[in-house]
């Protein structure tokens, strides 16, 4: 007769599962990780956010420059003494200082104010007027140059230059100096990610013209032979 064997139990293994220590060094290892791709994470999102930043400010200042080229939108009265001179006086005219501080208690799309020494223009983009404590809205600063005459009998043809700046309407909310920007360009928009403040999202120039521009109007401007 054979006698069956009894079966032995399983004896419990001193390596089943994870040790409080083991613990330990995975969250540290997983710590670690976090941190050094945790700047990229932040940066990266920075970028996005600044770079739909400076797209709006790209359409608002060329939906500005539109409104006042067609009459929609009153000429700024912050004028500089300076004529129109073939272009060449156009980075002269970029270096225009930045706006004073302001309250902005601004309408929605109109000017906060309109003086012989600041123009600012609200853009407002969350529907309730533009205000310095808005992370939306935009500010733009319109400035321009006397207006050039040309012919003295074609009362028509008056073109001046036109500057316009886009800055955060939050660049407004302390009393600290806003910025231009470090060159005279002729369209510029301001850097990606962390970006300043202070300092203006898209900067631009362009020559408006309040009638029809005679032949030999433009011909002094480019340069005809």
């Amino acid at each position: 007769m054979i006698n069956p064997q009894k079966q032995q139990p399983l004896s419990q293994s001193s390596d089943a599962g994870f040790t409080i220590m083991e613990s330990l060094m995975a969250m540290m290892i997983i710590t670690i990780l976090m941190v050094g791709i945790s700047p990229m994470i932040v940066l990266g999102v920075a970028n996005r956010v600044q770079s739909r930043r400076v797209e709006l400010a790209v359409q608002a200042a060329r939906a500005y420059i539109d409104g006042v080229r067609s009459g929609a939108i009153d000429h700024p009265e912050h004028k500089l003494e300076m004529e129109l001179d073939g272009g060449n006086n156009r980075n002269e005219f970029a270096q225009t200082d930045a706006p004073r501080p302001s309250n902005l208690t601004c309408d929605k799309n109109s000017y906060c104010e309109n003086e012989d020494e600041n123009s600012i223009y609200c853009i407002d983009l969350d529907n309730g007027g533009c205000s310095s404590d808005s992370p939306r809205d935009l500010i733009i600063q319109g400035f321009r140059s006397i207006t050039s005459l040309g012919d003295p009998t074609n009362n028509t043809d008056k073109s001046y230059f036109l500057g316009v700046r886009v800055y955060r309407a939050d660049a407004f909310k302390d009393q600290g100096e806003l910025k231009i920007g470090e060159k005279g360009d002729k369209a510029k928009a301001g850097g990606p990610g962390l970006s300043d403040r202070k300092a203006p999202l898209v900067e631009m120039t362009t020559e408006i013209t309040t009638g029809t521009p005679s032949y030999s109007r433009f011909c002094d401007r480019l340069g005809c032979n």
